[in-house]
């Protein structure tokens, strides 16, 4: 795991939304709004085609995340989020996340701290389609971390 200071920035390796993906979401949650999965609905709509549905999105840009060393085995648990979507993710899209760590400071209980991180998430033209942000409770590991 990297240190988490408030300042850091990465950017994902970017992920191909393919309609396996789309389906496969749409099984997991029940949601199979013809936006989603029928290719003759969704043609007559302003995307013109079909479009992942949003929180999918979200959760594969916090999911790509992962793999950034800002997350790890410090995460304890979710606070909250808060998240706008600006923009379709259509299959064939690939999109990426730049993440910043925005604070960082400790909590009552010894050791944790309240991390929040922004997210932006971007397609394959850098358009940012997403944006929000993340709160969640982490372990920290030195005082540098604590904010102190």
């Amino acid at each position: 795991m990297i240190p988490l200071q408030a300042g850091q920035s990465v950017v994902t390796g970017g992920r191909t939304i393919g309609e396996g993906d789309v389906n496969l979401f749409a099984g997991l949650v029940g949601d199979f709004t013809p936006i989603h999965i029928d290719e003759t609905f969704a043609q007559k709509s302003p995307h013109g085609t079909r479009i992942a549905h949003g929180p999918h999105s979200m959760a594969t840009a916090i999911g790509m995340a992962t793999h950034t060393g800002l997350f790890g085995e410090r995460v304890i648990g979710l606070v909250n989020l808060n998240w706008d979507f600006a923009g379709a993710v259509k299959i064939g899209d690939t999109i990426r996340s730049r993440v910043t760590v925005e604070e960082v400071r400790p909590t009552s209980k010894p050791g944790r701290g309240l991390a929040t991180y922004l997210f932006e998430v971007l397609n394959q033209r850098d358009e940012p389609i997403q944006r929000g942000r993340m709160k969640v409770i982490v372990t920290l590991d030195d005082t540098a971390e604590a904010g102190q």
